[in-house]
């Protein structure tokens, strides 16, 4: 076997990155079991899995940190609260940036991590963050945009994510106001902590007009799992103030929403959670094809609607009894 030390370890393919991870227990510690491959080093094995290199020697009784191709390690795994939501790291994310967006302190998500706060995270690490108990009431803060050449408050309002108006009201500007290159403008920044639910099958019970659509903006895209079959299909908001006016992604996911309904095109409430950015929301949804759409090339004439907690239909305004006693089932509270 070759050896491969410390933080010199180089990769030599990508392909050879290819590795087993298979579940285990053991003195009711989790761990999984990881095998070496070339390229490896505790320090990325420890940042890929988000546990310090001390907790990977003391479980595997290294006494250094030379590993081997193919050797066996266990790594510890942190075990979620019930009410936790798992976050994918992207690009340019610190642990200040990921608690202050999910309204909770970097010790927190430290602590249900069991990382080192001084350790880099990777693109693509899972963190667990734990709900905030002791404060579920949204809250708002604001960002500065400085205005450059092309910017409008329509194409404003998909790149933040909030509604067009709430731009407007905040710089006091209305839509026949003309922006000016330089020109500082504040945008809000809706802050919707995390709430508990009766269990992990089922969605956040959130109101859509102080949460929900914060986290399911225009342009944002989603997977949608209807909650009677567990089926599942991809959507983008592309419309909707009153509720989320959406389309199936492609063509596949149109022929599955078609197969849930019994194979009909139906305005039929059903109980579906809509998982968007690592939250998952109680929702209902009838897949009935209507009026416009973006996409043309998804076997869909239309959008269908997605309606969430105090939700209105377009026609009236008002809320829609069927659709509230489905999100109800979703949230698991009937």
């Amino acid at each position: 076997m070759r050896a491969v030390k410390g933080l010199a370890a180089v990769a030599v393919s990508t392909l050879l990155f290819v590795h087993s991870l298979i579940p285990a227990f053991a003195s009711g510690n989790d761990y999984v079991i990881y095998t070496v491959v070339s390229g490896d080093s505790l320090w990325k094995i420890s940042n890929k899995y988000g546990v310090s290199i001390q907790e990977i020697t003391e479980l595997n009784s290294l006494t250094g940190t030379i590993i081997l191709v193919g050797q066996k390690l266990k790594i510890p795994v942190s075990t979620p609260q019930s009410n936790s939501i798992v976050y994918t790291v992207k690009s340019g994310d610190t642990l200040w940036k990921i608690a202050s967006a999910y309204n909770t302190s970097i010790q927190a998500i430290v602590d249900a991590n069991k990382i080192d706060p001084n350790q880099y995270l990777m693109i693509g690490q899972k963190l667990y963050i734990p709900a905030v108990e002791n404060n579920t009431q949204p809250y708002v803060t604001y960002v500065e945009h400085v205005v450059q050449k092309g910017d409008n408050v329509w194409d404003l309002s998909i790149k933040y994510g909030i509604p067009q108006n709430e731009i407007l009201e905040a710089n006091n500007l209305t839509v026949q106001s003309v922006l000016y290159i330089g020109q500082k403008l504040k945008i809000p920044v809706h802050h919707v902590p995390v709430t508990s639910t009766p269990g992990p099958q089922y969605g956040e019970y959130l109101d859509w007009w102080t949460q929900a659509q914060y986290l399911f903006p225009i342009g944002a895209k989603a997977k949608v799992t209807d909650f009677a079959t567990g089926r599942s299909y991809n959507v983008i908001r592309s419309f909707g103030a009153f509720h989320a006016d959406c389309e199936p992604l492609t063509a596949r996911d149109a022929s599955i929403m078609y197969e849930i309904w019994g194979n009909e095109w139906s305005w039929q409430a059903r109980a579906s959670i809509v998982e968007v950015n690592g939250r998952k929301i109680a929702a209902s949804v009838s897949n009935m094809p209507h009026d416009i759409e973006n996409i043309k090339d998804n076997q869909f004439n239309g959008h269908f609607d997605v309606h969430f907690l105090n939700s209105t239909r377009h026609k009236d305004n008002q809320v829609s009894q069927e659709h509230q006693t489905q999100i109800k089932i979703a949230a698991g509270r009937k």
